[in-house]
This record gives structure tokens, C-alpha cells and sequence, in this order.
């Protein structure tokens, strides 16, 4: 077979394979919509949940600078207490492959206050990172249920919404200096019912304001120039004792002779 018969069959072969996939397509237009509409909303609808849930985020926590995780996969079941345990690796959910060893993560201590220098740590490398974990059970019923979709969005919203961030109340002459920064993993079940969720937040200080700063540096300055005028008169008055005791024992000198 040379070249052009090769050509030839393949134009040939689209030819029949374009006229099939019209013929398809008009026998499974149903009040309007096409079969490749139909599979094309099936996507849309799947794309959307996921959308829906990082603009969410995005909409409670106002950081549009996020990285996002989206597994599908079975989550084992975890038990409340080594969930909530400051310790427990948060972080490795939060990649694009999940680390298989968090499902069988056992603490080595007691639950350690959140201001433990390992758990800073850890919650430092959790900010500005989301994951969720989708069931693939409940993927493939979200496919076809946007009304699943809306509910199970809303379920994340709940979470969220709970965590929202609260106005920064500064005292007087305060600020709040730098970005504070969110992360999050939300578990879902089969049903679209939220299993586990974690919320971190850091990032951020409160300090003196412009106009305070400016205070203190002219407070600063007025004790230097204090401290500065404190050694001369110091000095003058050790001067001056000097010369006192210095006209003392001449006087006394003069006495003897």
C-alpha cells in the first residue's frame, strides 16, 4: 500500500466516522440539547463544584493567592481525637499526592498547645494551602446532580463561613502590620456531608502606628537630649567641686603658714 492509498483511507474513514457521529448526535437530541451538550454540562457540572469551592475560600478568607488540592479518593475513617490533635500532619494532605502514612498517623505525645514551637511549625506550612477530599462515590453522583453540588458547596461554606476572619480590633495608636494567611482541608463523605475540617491562620502583627512611632522616636530623642544635658551639668558640678576643694586647701594651707 503506497502513500496516497493510505491518505486516501483515512479521509475516507472520517468521512464515515463524522457522518456516524451526526447521526448520533441527532438521535440523541432530546428538547433541544445535543448529546455532546449533554456530556459537555456532565463536565461543566463537575468543574463548577470544584470551582465553587476555591472561590469560596477565596470569598470568606478575601486571598486569592491560595494553592489548591483536589483529591478524589476514599478517605479511612480517622477518629476525632487524632484529627483534632495539634500534631496531627495536616500538611500532607495538602500536595498533589497525598502521603499514604497520615491515614495511619499516631501521636507521640500528649495534644501540645497550640503555641508549641513544633506545632508553629507545622501550621506555618499549612498557610495558603487548601485541600478537600472528594469520595469518588459522591464524584460520580455530583456528575449528575447539580442540586448535590449546590448542597455539598453549601455544607463547605458552613466550615468557612465559621472560621470568617474578625475585623482587626487594634488599641488606639495601633496597626495591624503584614498579610494574615488561611489554609484549610475539608474530608467530605459519600453523602457530601463534611467528615473533618481544619482551618489555619497566621501571619501578621500588631504594632505602634505611624503617628505613634513618630512619638516615640521625638520621645526618644527629647531623653537623649535630657541625658545629654544631665552629664554636662554633671560634669560642671564635679568641675565645680573641684575647684572648691581645691580653694579649701589652699585656704587652709594659708592658715598653717
Amino acid at each position: 500500500m503506497n502513500i496516497c492509498d493510505v491518505k486516501y483511507q483515512a479521509v475516507s474513514t472520517n468521512q464515515y466516522e463524522n457522518a456516524r457521529y451526526n447521526q448520533l448526535e441527532k438521535s440523541n437530541t432530546v428538547k433541544g440539547t445535543s448529546y455532546l451538550e449533554m456530556l459537555q454540562a456532565v463536565d461543566k457540572t463537575v468543574q463548577n463544584f470544584e470551582d465553587m469551592w476555591k472561590k469560596s475560600f477565596e470569598k470568606v478568607f478575601r486571598q486569592s493567592s491560595s494553592q489548591f488540592f483536589y483529591h478524589v479518593m476514599d478517605f479511612p475513617t480517622i477518629s476525632e481525637n487524632i484529627w483534632q490533635h495539634n500534631d496531627f500532619p495536616y500538611d500532607k494532605l495538602m500536595q498533589k499526592e497525598v502521603d499514604s502514612s497520615v491515614f495511619s498517623w499516631q501521636p507521640l505525645r500528649g495534644n501540645p498547645s497550640q503555641l508549641d514551637s513544633r506545632v508553629q511549625v507545622k501550621t506555618q506550612a499549612t498557610l495558603g494551602k487548601n485541600a478537600i477530599i472528594v469520595p469518588p462515590e459522591l464524584e460520580e453522583r455530583m456528575r449528575s446532580d447539580p442540586g448535590l453540588v449546590k448542597r455539598v458547596t453549601t455544607n463547605i461554606n458552613k466550615i468557612y463561613e465559621f472560621h470568617r476572619p474578625m475585623p482587626h480590633l487594634t488599641m488606639p495608636g495601633t496597626k495591624f502590620y503584614g498579610t494574615k494567611m488561611y489554609g484549610s482541608v475539608i474530608v467530605l463523605n459519600k453523602d457530601g456531608e463534611v467528615e473533618h475540617s481544619c482551618v489555619t491562620s497566621g501571619g501578621g502583627i500588631i504594632g505602634p502606628d505611624e503617628k505613634t512611632l513618630r512619638q516615640i522616636e521625638l520621645e526618644q530623642d527629647r531623653k537623649m537630649k535630657r541625658k545629654e544635658e544631665n552629664q554636662v551639668i554633671a560634669k560642671e558640678a564635679e568641675l565645680e567641686y573641684i575647684d572648691n576643694r581645691i580653694e579649701i586647701t589652699r585656704y587652709l594651707q594659708g592658715e598653717l603658714i
